[in-house]
């Protein structure tokens, strides 16, 4: 993954994180969503590394995702990226 969409999600994932904190929870829709992205990734993950029609909404998922997992027990750790947070 290149460093400048290293970066970019990385900066995407606290945007997420800072609004699920400001609402205070997150609601079993996002986390469905959230559970959806991994088979996103896994037919469309090509798109979001080389582009396409489909890659900012595909980024948004992720860096989404990310912030959910970012809420569970052991917080997120992969793509040289680490977030940890509560409520």
């Amino acid at each position: 993954m290149s460093a400048a969409l290293t970066a970019s999600l990385e900066f995407a994932v606290m945007l997420n994180i800072l609004e699920f904190k400001r609402i205070g929870y997150i609601s079993d829709a996002v986390m469905e969503d959230a559970l959806l992205t991994a088979d996103l990734i896994a037919h469309s993950g090509d798109v979001l590394l080389y582009g396409g029609d489909e890659s900012a909404k595909i980024f948004n998922k992720v860096a989404r995702a990310i912030a959910v997992l970012s809420f569970q027990p052991g917080g997120f750790r992969g793509l040289g990226m680490e977030f940890e947070c509560e409520f």
